[in-house]
């Protein structure tokens, strides 16, 4: 489930044969993306109009990040990864692979996969929406993901449908941006009778 929820950030932007609407709508996000240094975000994840999960995304330039959900702590530096169990107070610790399909790196995102996408654009009430459509062999892991973008050009929410019509939608709210977050917050240590399995 946490692998699948990661897949909304590393799908989050993408075009090709767009149109002016579309190109103006990507330039504006990729605008913003070199304005933010950090940010910090709710996130809620829903699939069936039931919540799976939520908890709240801190993110640093570049690729640091830490994921608080109600079972599990996800944290990377950019170079380490940590998912630490809450219940079960076990971490797992592997190196950053940036060959992973499902590496988590808003960088690439916004500028590597433009070319692996078709985009059209919508627009419900004071969202605009883009439909990204993988080309065929592009391996995305997703048929389609719609971006419902708001007036500040920030991500409001992510609708991706699976490839076999199954729909997971992912909502982003309360953003706080450029706080000057720690390094210290984007590194983990397991706290004292911790199960630790280092794969690295």
């Amino acid at each position: 489930m946490i692998k699948y929820f990661s897949l909304v950030f590393l799908f989050v932007v993408s075009s090709s044969f767009a149109g002016d609407k579309e190109k103006e709508l990507l330039g504006l996000l990729q605008k913003k993306f070199e304005t933010v240094k950090d940010f910090t975000v709710t996130v809620v994840q829903r699939s069936g109009g039931k919540e799976i999960l939520s908890g709240k995304l801190s993110y640093k330039k570049e690729n640091k990040f830490s994921l608080d959900l109600k079972s599990n702590l996800i944290v990377s530096n950019g170079s380490t990864i940590w998912n630490y169990n809450k219940k079960e107070k076990k971490v797992i610790i592997n190196d950053v692979d940036e060959t992973d399909p499902s590496f988590f790196s808003f960088r690439r995102i916004i500028y590597d996969y433009p070319s692996q996408c078709t985009l059209s654009s919508g627009q419900d009430g004071a969202f605009n929406i883009l439909i990204f459509v993988p080309k065929e062999n592009s391996n995305l892991g997703f048929s389609k993901a719609e971006l419902w973008i708001g007036e500040d050009d920030l991500i409001n929410k992510v609708v991706l449908t699976g490839s076999g019509s199954e729909k997971t939608e992912v909502g982003f709210s309360n953003y706080i941006l450029n706080q000057d977050l720690p390094d210290s917050k984007f590194k983990f240590n397991p706290p004292e009778g911790s199960v630790v399995i280092d794969l690295r």
